[in-house]
């Protein structure tokens, strides 16, 4: 089976709270109130660094230490979903949601979790809820595109994203999950106008350029595909990505869904 290639951007930008690999997770959970040389300051550290297994070590001594801490199961719930242990992840931050239902960032934590885990519907309810609390919060407007589009409901991503185009009309994350939405739901050609644009920007990444990648392959345009990715990847799996989009165009051509395969 080809592999993947690059899954839907996260959220929004630095400026705002959260992007992409630069800033998954936000930012720390520990706050300013604890010492530095504290289990939570220690684990922010640690998963800031990418190093979540650690993470995850310290963020448990952390909660342990003190089981009243919200902050300490947020962590939990980055760290294990850092690691691929979702289903974890969800259960520490189900329990934080509980303590703190109208937590925004909390809620966009679940969501983030949700969605790794397969379940954007799931995600979708939770980020409903944080926009009842803060309908203008990109995180949350972002994070709701991108479930929306799990669930390959294209036009209704799209209508989020620009939403939160009109909030913040230069928005690094927003237009890049947009390109990538009218990829998905059908219009490529619409998706490479914003993509290619977006992989000249300083904010670019090889997420970036693996999503142009898909779209010119949805298009059928393999050879440009296959060029994207030349930078990134050697060439075995430049061929495995490029078969793999061809697997994904003859599903969009025959209407079916393809959203829940990102």
């Amino acid at each position: 089976m080809p592999s993947r290639p690059a899954r839907l951007p996260w959220f929004a930008p630095c400026a705002a709270a959260l992007l992409l690999a630069a800033c998954a997770g936000g930012g720390p959970v520990g706050g300013g109130g604890d010492a530095p040389g504290s289990p939570l300051r220690l684990a922010d550290r640690a998963a800031a660094a990418g190093d979540y297994r650690t993470s995850a070590t310290l963020y448990r001594q952390a909660f342990d230490a003190n089981p009243k801490s919200v902050d300490a199961l947020v962590g939990l719930g980055r760290s294990y979903a850092g690691v691929g242990q979702y289903a974890r992840a969800e259960q520490a931050l189900l329990e934080a949601r509980n303590r703190r239902p109208r937590d925004v960032t909390v809620l966009v934590e679940l969501a983030r979790v949700q969605i790794g885990a397969g379940k954007p519907q799931a995600a979708l309810q939770s980020l409903e809820e944080a926009r009842r609390h803060a309908p203008r919060n990109l995180d949350v407007i972002t994070a709701q595109g991108i479930a929306l589009d799990r669930l390959s409901r294209h036009p209704d991503a799209q209508a989020v994203y620009r939403e939160g185009l009109s909030l913040d009309p230069t928005n690094f994350a927003l237009l890049s999950n947009l390109g990538l939405s009218y990829g998905l739901g059908g219009a490529p050609t619409e998706g490479i106008a914003i993509l290619r644009e977006l992989v000249r920007d300083g904010e670019a990444t090889a997420k970036t350029r693996g999503n142009l990648a898909l779209l010119y392959g949805l298009a059928g345009r393999d050879r440009e595909a296959a060029a994207t990715l030349a930078g990134d990847l050697p060439p075995a799996e430049i061929e495995q990505n490029v078969a793999y989009y061809r697997e994904l165009r003859a599903l969009l051509l025959a209407g079916k869904p393809i959203g829940a395969l990102q």
